[in-house]
């Protein structure tokens, strides 16, 4: 099992699956479903579009973990604390954002008209789940391709959300990459002035 590539079948599975909803929801016929949310229920909507919207954030933050994880070396004591604390946040931001997004999307799917994002939806719902379950099998199943598959997995699922999503979920992603570039930014400062000092 350590080093079966079986484990990437359902990783493929999913990722295919969920291109074949998007491909659906750009070239198929699916304007179909409820008529729609009534006038008086619109605030409920607006309710579960920031319920999605929190959903990403929560995947974005546990996508900056990806490059924090390899700063348990750094130089910087507070880049050592940020590091246990993404450990931490990285696996509770991860299961919130699957829960946040099983409730937005079965709102839509029972109150509101089928539509494009319907599907989009369904597909980075089907990957987030998938992303979560090889997430959870990393620390119990000895695989060295569970964490490949976690990232990939995580890579689909940032740019179907950005399809999905749209604005928040790009500036959830670039909020992600100037964190990073902070992160690198504070160990250089640090870097410089270890080598001052010892000059």
């Amino acid at each position: 099992m350590k080093h079966s590539r079986g484990v990437f079948v359902p990783a493929v599975v999913v990722a295919m699956a969920g291109f074949a909803l998007i491909f659906h929801a750009w070239f198929g016929v699916s304007r179909q479903g409820l008529p729609g949310i009534k006038p008086g229920d619109r605030g409920n909507e607006e309710l579960f579009k920031t319920l999605g919207t929190i959903a990403v954030w929560s995947t974005a933050l546990s996508y900056a973990w990806l490059r924090v994880k390899r700063k348990r070396k750094s130089p910087s004591p507070l880049v050592k604390k940020l590091v246990k604390l993404f450990d931490k946040a990285h696996r509770l931001a991860g299961y919130a954002a699957i829960v946040l997004i099983a409730v937005h999307g079965l709102y839509f799917l029972t109150q509101a008209r089928i539509k494009d994002d319907t599907y989009t939806g369904i597909a980075g719902f089907a990957l987030l789940l998938s992303l979560g379950v090889y997430g959870f099998l990393i620390r119990r199943v000895k695989n060295k391709h569970l964490r490949k598959i976690h990232f990939l997995l995580a890579t689909v699922f940032a740019v179907v959300a950005v399809i999905h999503a749209g604005g928040s979920a790009i500036i959830a992603i670039l909020s992600t990459i100037v964190f990073w570039g902070l992160v690198w930014l504070i160990e250089r400062r640090v870097a410089q002035s270890t080598e001052n000092r010892a000059a």
